[in-house]
This record gives C-alpha cells, structure tokens and sequence, in this order.
C-alpha cells in the first residue's frame, strides 16, 4: 500500500512556486520576525491598495503591525499559534477598510504565514 507522505516544507515551497503564497522572510527580518514569513495573495495585494507609495514600503508596514501583535500575544495571553487582529486595507478611493488577519505560526517548523480570516479555512499546512 502506497503511503503518501505530507511534508509541511515542501508543501509550502509548492504553494510559493505555484503563487499561492508571497515569499516575505528577507523582509519580515527588517520587520521583526526571526522565521520565515509568507503571506497570501489576497493580503499581499489588499496590504498594497492602491497608493504612490512602493510595495516594500506598504509590505513592510504590515509585517511590523504583524511582528508588533506576535509580540504581545506572546507577552499577554503566552498563544502564537493563532493570533488575529484588524489591519486597515487601503481602497481605491482612498479609505480604508478593516479586515481580519490571521497569523499562523506551526509549532513543528519555523513558518509564519499570514492570510485573510475568510481564508483561513482554504490554507492546508501553509
């Protein structure tokens, strides 16, 4: 009987090869974060709105508020495998609207990845 195993790194890599996920660990480092970060298409392109800001910038941004609340979920309640907050997406008339982001962090290996709460449930080992 064949047995299929399921790597949670080579699953991931495959999500970052097929797009599914944005690679953000080089910046997460400036941001705070000691793991490697990736986050979901739908947060990486509602993090950038539109705005004549640079993508890094508005990346970078996000993932310090993302480090910030590690940190205090980590100080306050001691949880860090799932931790949520609202960030503010910019829109395209200039306002911004409140979205729940999820962090995930896995206890077995040294991955972050941030999505949308309405993704949550579609993200398998990411």
């Amino acid at each position: 009987m064949n047995k299929v195993i399921l790597d949670p790194t080579h699953i991931r890599q495959q999500a970052i090869d097929d797009e599914l996920l944005v690679e953000h660990s080089a910046l997460a480092e400036n941001a705070g974060f000691l793991t490697g970060v990736a986050v979901t298409k739908a947060v990486y392109h509602g993090v950038i709105g539109i705005s004549s800001k640079s993508v890094d910038d508005h990346q970078l941004l996000f993932l310090q508020v993302c480090s910030a609340q590690t940190k205090i979920a980590l100080t306050d309640y001691k949880q860090w495998q799932r931790i949520r907050f609202y960030y503010p997406m910019p829109t395209s008339d200039g306002f911004f609207i409140p979205k729940e982001v999820v962090i995930k962090c896995d206890i077995n290996h040294p991955f972050v990845t941030i999505m949308l709460a309405s993704e949550e449930g579609t993200q398998l080992f990411l």
